[in-house]
């Protein structure tokens, strides 16, 4: 039986947890279908972001509308436009009021273990100031967002896929994008580095990805195997 990969950001937030606290959270863990996917503002990107290609002449900036639209055409529902517009709105802005503008690069996954890859960048790198950084972007509002601990998971693979294998990015910024999350009013990205960071090392990136999947496959056939409890005829089970 084919056990089911994880979702990137969940596998970030699982795998640095000791082995109970592995258990636990995969124990609890549904693969599911979420109100809503950030697919349609991830699909936006580059033109939120200003990403040209190569060295070409740099274009006119995407207007917001027009990257409202490509959004709108790829939402499922009112809840799920909602959502992805206030985060494509707010990195809109930051890369206005930052003067950021994107190149785009050519990355390949971190390949771990026996072949579970792992991808925690985008096809391009932004320009601030001059100084190169490689982003993630986490637009979670919940729980289930990545924590500082999972962040430290992030920031350890794109070490080693990005800097530690190519020269050329040897110095590299790294960064994670996250988003404040009120109950009203727009959402405000927050940028977090490894600056400071004891990042973890490939062998340990490893045996935590090893150590997540050999709990998940055991929690995983075990509730398939397991029939599901019938209802009696009042409700209750």
């Amino acid at each position: 039986m084919k056990i089911p990969l994880l979702p990137d950001i969940d596998l970030a937030r699982i795998a640095p947890l000791t082995k109970d606290q592995k258990v636990r959270a995969l124990e609890a863990f549904r693969i599911s279908h979420p109100p809503y996917r950030y697919v349609p503002v991830r699909k936006s990107l580059p033109e939120i972001l200003n990403v040209r290609t190569g060295f070409l002449t740099p274009v006119e900036r995407a207007p917001f509308s027009r990257i409202a639209r490509a959004i709108a055409a790829e939402s499922r529902s009112s809840e799920e436009l909602t959502a992805n517009l206030m985060v494509a709105q707010a990195l809109y802005d930051y890369a206005d009021c930052g003067r950021l503008e994107g190149r785009s690069i050519e990355l390949f996954p971190l390949s771990v273990g026996t072949g579970t890859k792992l991808v925690f960048w985008h096809s391009f790198l932004v320009i601030s100031e001059g100084e190169p950084i490689v982003p993630f972007f986490d637009p979670r509002r919940t729980t289930t967002r990545l924590t500082a601990q999972a962040r430290k998971f992030v920031f350890s693979t794109m070490h080693e896929r990005i800097r530690a294998s190519d020269p050329d990015f040897a110095t590299v910024k790294l960064a994670v994008f996250q988003l404040t999350a009120p109950e009203k009013g727009p959402r405000v990205p927050i940028m977090h580095t490894d600056q400071g960071l004891a990042l973890f090392s490939f062998a340990e990136l490893e045996a935590m990805v090893a150590e997540t999947y050999e709990i998940w496959s055991d929690v995983y056939l075990r509730r398939v195997m397991t029939p599901p409890q019938r209802r009696a005829s009042g409700g209750f089970l």
